[in-house]
């Protein structure tokens, strides 16, 4: 990239320092492409690059035709850089805050240099909230894109009724989350009508954009509504009910994430009585499933649960009979792969970092740099090393690149003022940071003066894109995360309320690991939302270390009166996955392609996907009850197929745990 990021940004520079009088075609020519091997074609062609390149992160290059002498090309100032825009305290932690929501995903590249840059006077925020909302979603980005333009696309997607892939072409409006699944919807093209279509069922590697031709007869039709509703579309995915009482007989001292937020009601030879509400009855049978011969419905209060778990057992122990008919295929390991940031990405951040510190006078210090830009020592390295040789071409301006010490601190650029401040956002950027600004009053425990302070810093970014680049568009709303938790939205209320007051919390918590309940204190640094579950990353003054805990199985959460530092604790943004060790239990399991996406949460180390668009992957347990937990939550869609004593571990767990539950009733 080393060479087109050079030239990339000489074409920066030229028409910076031409100033309003601009540089004609035949000058920038000359600079920068004649010496090229290439044929003239080919250096339109890279010329034409260069400057969507230049677009593509917010410096807008503007053409005068010129009939008399050859075309000029310039950039107005006026449209290039930022308006002042007085940002609050509480819009500064926003701003941080939205762009918090889109970790270990391109949007997050994108977003991360614009805020650098809009922020370039202020203090650095750790932000409150993380969400890794789409880091398996590899077709985010293009959806996002084809949504802003209301571009025909095409795609193969797998419907839940039918075995069969089908193509599907749409012109899509948005895109949205509904319980921590992502969705795109718009105007399918084929069946002339409004279709919500999910991510996960897509079968396509990529998005093929359609011709303008294709929506002929219905260009009028599949436009996006003037009063599209995404709460209306989000409520027709709900399935949320009202809460329902569940009363479980436990044996005593049996380990379970049911006792974390249930009261001992009554006990009885071994056994005690725990009541607890519930409003997913699916997960809550599931949960009672995982126990075994060790939970027993209470049908004393009602027997839907009851029934509901009896099925659940059944239809596991029957598929669990015997060997399986199913031969695995040859599983490929799943590579954890780093994320690489785009050319333009790296371009955008590395003049980000010349913005930054022209607007602190020249020279700013690494840590802080490192900071703004959320990146390592190595890669600031790497970037201040390659900007040795940005700046006019070296071959007709001698001297007129940038000056600086790769390995200085504080890091100090000189010969580099021509970018005077932060420049304009793209429309990538607008798109990322009004979204995620957008989803601010969704996440548990967001208060009045955060909404208020999220919703009037989208409005003043609209309107200062609004005044340098009104093509860029910002107020039609195209991404729209969700952070609610459903039941969880209470305790992580709770801890996300903490980490804003620094403010240790008493938890009770269990853990799966162990398979106890224990109480602790823990500093609350960041609610984390991944794999479909909320997350609070903490220092555990029990350990003594950062831990992380799953909302979902934390009980009790009570704020206390003592505060902690939290710069005095390291945080990461790792990728939350299980602890296992070398006693893990390790089964290659069979998926329907129906639920397949659900398999991803469980972090498979190798898979194979059949032609059937079902899926086979090797997992690992702790212990049988999480295993057991996966089976019951979608029975008879995901079956072990190897090993043979964990299939037969299972149908004997299953059928005494059906018996137990056989003689209770009697």
């Amino acid at each position: 990239m080393s060479r087109s990021a050079e030239r990339i940004v000489s074409l920066l520079w030229l028409l910076l320092e031409a100033g309003a009088a601009g540089r004609t075609k035949s000058d920038i020519f000359n600079y920068l492409y004649e010496h090229q091997n290439t044929s003239d074609t080919a250096k339109q062609r890279q010329f034409s690059r260069d400057k969507e390149a230049l677009a593509a992160i917010g410096v807008p290059v503007q053409w005068h035709q010129n009939t008399i002498a050859d075309d000029v090309y310039v950039i107005d100032p006026d449209r290039l850089y930022l308006p002042e825009l007085s940002l609050t305290d509480e819009e500064i932690l926003a701003l941080h805050q939205a762009r918090a929501l889109w970790m270990k995903t391109p949007i997050e590249d994108a977003i991360h240099s614009a805020l650098a840059r809009m922020t370039a006077g202020q203090p650095v925020s750790r932000p409150m909230v993380g969400a890794q909302l789409a880091t398996s979603q590899t077709l985010l980005t293009d959806l996002v894109a084809a949504a802003r333009d209301q571009t025909p696309i095409r795609f193969q997607y797998r419907t839940v009724e039918q075995d069969d892939v089908v193509t599907r072409r749409l012109r899509p409006w948005a895109v949205l989350m509904a319980h921590q699944h992502w969705y795109v919807v718009g105007w399918d093209l084929d069946r002339a009508g409004e279709r919500i279509f999910r991510l996960s069922r897509i079968e396509s590697t990529t998005i093929t954009p359609l011709p303008s031709d294709a929506l002929r007869g219905q260009e009028r039709n599949s436009a996006r509504p003037a009063h599209f509703d995404i709460a209306e579309i989000r409520q027709r995915l709900r399935t949320d009910q009202q809460p329902t009482d569940a009363y479980v007989w436990l044996t005593e001292n049996t380990p379970s994430s049911l006792r974390v937020r249930a009261d001992i009601v009554d006990s009885t030879a071994g056994w005690e009585l725990a009541h607890f509400t519930y409003r997913d009855p699916l997960k809550a049978a599931a949960s009672i499933v995982a126990l075994g011969s060790q939970a027993i419905v209470d049908t004393r209060h009602g027997t839907e649960l009851a029934e509901l778990v009896s099925d659940i057992l059944a239809i596991i122990r029957d598929v669990h009979a015997g060997t399986s008919a199913l031969s695995v295929p040859k599983l490929t390991k799943v590579a954890r792969t780093r994320r690489r940031a785009g050319d333009k990405d790296v371009i955008s951040r590395r003049l980000g970092i010349v913005a930054v510190v022209n607007h602190h006078g020249g020279a700013l210090s690494r840590q802080q740099l490192r900071q703004r830009f959320g990146i390592n020592e190595t890669t600031l390295t790497d970037d201040l090393s390659a900007m040795q040789f940005w700046g006019l071409p070296e071959t007709d301006f001698a001297g007129g690149q940038f000056e600086l010490d790769p390995t200085a601190d504080p890091v100090e650029i000189t010969n580099a003022e021509l970018l005077a401040q932060p420049w304009q956002l793209s429309a990538p950027e607008a798109l990322g940071i009004i979204s995620g600004l957008n989803a601010v009053p969704t996440i548990p425990g967001v208060t009045k003066v955060q909404e208020a302070a999220a919703q009037s810093l989208a409005t003043k970014l609209r309107d200062a894109i609004d005044m340098v680049n009104p093509t860029v568009d910002a107020h039609d709303p195209i991404v729209h995360p969700d952070l609610s938790l459903g039941e969880d939205d209470e305790v992580a209320e709770v801890l996300h309320q903490a980490a804003q007051l620094h403010r240790v919390v008493d938890i009770s918590y269990f853990s799966e690991s162990s398979g106890q309940i224990s109480t602790r204190a823990i500093e609350p640094l960041q609610l984390v939302y991944a794999s479909g579950h909320g997350y609070v990353r903490a220092w555990c003054r029990e350990t003594n270390s950062l831990r992380t805990f799953r909302v979902d199985r934390t009980g009790t959460a009570s704020i206390t009166d003592e505060y902690f530092d939290p710069t005095t604790r390291p945080l990461t943004s790792d990728t939350i996955a299980p602890a296992v060790d070398a006693t893990a239990i390790s089964v290659i399991i069979h998926a329907t392609h129906r639920i397949r996406d659900a398999i991803g949460t469980y972090h498979p180390t190798a898979t194979a996907v059949a032609a059937d668009g079902s899926l086979f992957a090797q997992l690992a347990f702790q212990t049988l009850t999480p295993l057991l937990g996966l089976l019951a939550m979608h029975p008879g869609q995901v079956v072990i197929v190897e090993p043979q004593e964990v299939r037969a571990a299972i149908w004997e767990l299953t059928q005494d745990a059906i018996i137990t539950h056989y003689e209770s009733t009697r």
